[in-house]
């Protein structure tokens, strides 16, 4: 939505905001007690934290001043004076008749934030590899193009630009071979700047070579002898290529003029954007539905303060670690802390600047995101680990019955594993379990869930599915896999089992049926997927 049409819309509710303003402070002014003063007060912070924000900049000067004088007393013992209750009543009449006043606009120019991380879906990623060493360059783009990557391996800096492509993702940069010009002039690249993460690797340890990483742009720092399933692992941090979906933003907040002017400002940077302005009614659902990455909470709503639902989005276990920025007009240091106190993470004073609420959700999100990632992702695999796979599965487990949907579960095993380990090393038996899980990623739906259950077995949850679909997709799995043996270190197969939910199932139940397909697989010669209670399929 455009920000003159939100402006528009923001005059269009002067009119309500006056009425209620008017009738708040006549029945502070009857009956002067503590509910009504801060019954008032919320009045007020509606028109100080958005008046300014929506075009009304004299409005929302007087509106603060107005909150300045109460806040002192709001949450307190404490009551204003006569004096100061004179005082307050006069602000006010000047508030009200300002607002009965024909409305001028005020231009806001929102200016986008510098930094957006790039979204491909499903396209191929690109990485420009810059290694001078013909060797090196030809293992770091055998190893990354098996996992689907598109590389394109360049001696000199002055090739950089000319690869730039629309699917550029990232570019690997040997740090030894640049001088201090070089790495200039790539760190002041406007691609480099803007979306495209760099990382340095080098023969040199030495906290100089990290500092001059970091000073040239760098946002990864690998050593030689180089470790690609490291490399691999910064490549996906970086570019957040297991969480290709947008960043997920939940906005808390009554008032439905300021949720709209929220989501206008992040859906313009790329932001996938949920408003609840009934959060009596609509945030639960939402909580469990969208799943955000993020919580923008109003402080001062009608059916209870956001300190409260703050307490309540703390309750739940899948929500611990998603920031909370609280939304506020309220100027006190000190109840901005108190109200932090619950397990918030940030504090937004209205009117909040387009700048600010863009860079603030993003680096939040990043930092959010990098946290859950430790928590509940396998480091090896990079797929979701044990407790969070069957947490996801409970999960699963309920939505089918809320929807009444069926709900299909695999347990896949690569075979004769340990021979790999044994005969070819670790580091091989690691790069297949690296593979095996980009492959899963790129074949089965973005809907569907996959998890390293521990070892050589892994989870694939699928929902809305039938057993037939899911063996379908375990067979591209196996063509997928198969087709492109000859970019591998060595061939491998896969077994499974697949178990649809039913009407006693619980997450332990279901997985042991998938369990013991799994094994009847093994036992009748590997390399199938056989259906729980069905016959082997090939």
């Amino acid at each position: 939505m455009q920000d003159k049409e939100l402006r528009d819309q923001y005059s269009l509710q002067i009119p309500g905001l006056l009425t209620e303003l008017k009738h708040a402070a006549q029945q502070w002014i009857d009956q002067p007690e503590q509910k009504t003063f801060e019954h008032f007060f919320t009045k007020v912070l509606d028109i100080s934290g958005s008046a300014e924000m929506f075009g009304q900049a004299a409005i929302g000067n007087v509106a603060k001043s107005l909150q300045a004088e109460m806040s002192p007393f709001f949450k307190t013992d404490k009551h204003p004076n006569p004096s100061k209750m004179k005082r307050i009543i006069g602000i006010n009449q000047q508030l009200l008749g300002m607002m009965h006043q024909p409305l001028g606009n005020q231009s806001s120019q929102i200016r986008e934030v510098l930094f957006k991380a790039k979204m491909l879906d499903k396209e191929l990623m690109h990485i420009i590899v810059l290694e001078d060493d013909l060797i090196l360059a030809k293992d770091i783009k055998q190893k990354l193009s098996s996992t689907s990557f598109e590389i394109s391996a360049i001696a000199s800096d002055d090739q950089i630009q000319p690869y730039f492509k629309s699917n550029t993702s990232c570019i690997i940069a040997n740090l030894d071979n640049l001088n201090d010009t070089q790495l200039k002039l790539m760190s002041d690249m406007e691609e480099i700047r803007s979306s495209i993460p760099l990382i340095f690797i080098s023969e040199n340890h030495s906290i100089q070579a990290r500092l001059k990483a970091v000073q040239s742009g760098g946002q990864a720092f690998i050593t030689k002898p180089l470790d690609h399933t490291q490399l691999l692992h910064a490549i996906d941090s970086l570019t957040e290529r297991q969480l290709q979906q947008k960043y997920r933003v939940l906005i808390v907040d009554d008032q439905k003029s300021l949720s709209d002017y929220y989501a206008s400002i992040l859906e313009a940077s790329d932001f996938e954007v949920l408003a609840v302005n009934n959060p009596e009614h609509e945030l639960m659902s939402a909580l469990t539905d969208f799943v955000p990455d993020l919580i923008l909470l109003d402080l001062y709503m009608p059916f209870c303060n956001g300190q409260d639902l703050a307490g309540i989005i703390r309750q739940m276990d899948n929500l611990l670690s998603v920031p909370l920025v609280f939304l506020s007009a309220e100027g006190s240091s000190d109840l901005q802390l108190r109200a932090m106190s619950t397990g918030a993470d940030a504090f937004l004073t209205k009117p909040v600047s387009p700048d600010d609420l863009s860079l603030t959700v993003q680096s939040r999100i990043k930092r959010g995101r990098a946290v859950y990632d430790l928590v509940t992702k396998d480091p090896l695999s990079g797929l979701l680990n044990r407790r969070e796979s069957i947490r996801r599965l409970d999960e699963e487990i309920s939505r089918s019955r809320r929807n009444n949907t069926p709900l299909s579960v695999a347990m896949l095993d690569l075979d004769h594993f340990k021979k790999i380990n044994d005969t070819l090393g670790h580091a091989v038996g690691d790069w297949v379990i690296k593979y095996f899980a980009r492959s899963m990623q790129l074949i089965f739906r973005e809907c569907d869930i996959i998890g390293r259950h521990g070892g050589e077995e892994f989870i694939a949850i699928f929902p809305d599915t039938l057993p037939e679909s899911g063996q379908m997709a375990c067979k591209r799995l196996k063509k997928y896999i198969t087709a492109n043996e000859q970019d591998l270190p060595t061939a491998f197969s896969f077994s499974g089992g697949l178990a649809l939910l039913n009407d006693d199932d619980d997450s332990k139940s279901i997985l042991e049926r998938a369990d013991v397909a799994l094994y009847k697989a093994k036992e009748t010669g590997r390399n199938k997927v056989i259906t729980a209670t069905d016959s082997p399929v090939r």
